[in-house]
Order: structure tokens, then C-alpha cells, then sequence
């Protein structure tokens, strides 16, 4: 019985060995991984700090139209105190470069918005991940 629980504890040893073994196989390649996402982290800040500059120059772009907007709704209300019809004519060609203006604003706007969201949401997926205790 003696030599039937000394040949059971060798096993487990061996079998203990080998855990190990693959364990610390795993650690070196985790570790590996860990190395290119912090080599990583570098490239993201530039891609955030991008980021930012786009929705600095997307908030620029809208107070313009809203200058623009403001400019040409001024410029109806002067014509409706009196001007000549001919004026009429020449705003409703601005109105129609407005309205193009617009749209293309809008577009601009949805294609920033998606891809925020998209950022964001996978940045707190990954703030979520390393804040939960392994």
C-alpha cells in the first residue's frame, strides 16, 4: 500500500510538473501580448488625440454654418422690409447652396457620430476587462 501512494504522489508530481510547465508557457506569451498592446497604447493616444482635433474642427465647421445660417435668414428678413424682387431670386439660389450645405453638414455629423460611439464603446469594453479582478 506504502509503494501504491509513493507511485500515486510521483504522479502527481509529475502531472504537477507539467501544469507548471504549461503555465508558465502561457505567462511568456501573455506576456508577449501585454508588450505590443502597451506598444500599442501609443499609437491609440495619437489616434484619440486625432480624434479630438476632428470633433474640435466638426464643432468649428457647425458654429460657421450657424453664422451662415444666421447670415442669410438676416438677409431674407431685409428683403421682406421692402427689397426689389430681383433679390428674391438671388436669395433663393443662396437658399439652395445653404440647403447643399446642410445636407453635406448632416452627413458629416452621422459619419463622426457612428465612429465616436464605435471608439467609445470598444475604449470601455477594454476599461471594463482591466478593471475587473482576474
Amino acid at each position: 500500500m506504502a509503494d501504491l501512494t509513493r507511485a500515486a504522489m510521483h504522479h502527481d508530481h509529475k502531472a504537477w510538473r507539467s501544469d507548471n510547465d504549461m503555465w508558465r508557457c502561457d505567462i511568456n506569451a501573455w506576456q508577449e501580448e501585454l508588450k505590443k498592446a502597451k506598444a500599442d497604447l501609443k499609437r491609440i493616444e495619437s489616434a484619440l488625440n486625432e480624434h479630438e482635433k476632428a470633433l474640435q474642427n466638426h464643432a468649428a465647421a457647425i458654429r460657421l454654418r450657424e453664422q451662415d445660417i444666421g447670415g442669410h435668414e438676416h438677409a431674407l428678413a431685409r428683403h421682406e422690409q421692402g427689397a426689389t424682387a430681383g433679390e428674391l431670386a438671388s436669395l433663393a439660389k443662396a437658399h439652395a447652396t445653404e440647403a447643399a450645405k446642410h445636407a453635406q453638414q448632416r452627413e458629416s455629423h452621422e459619419r463622426i457620430k457612428r465612429h465616436h460611439h464605435n471608439v467609445v464603446a470598444h475604449l470601455n469594453h477594454v476599461c471594463q476587462a482591466l478593471s475587473a479582478a482576474p
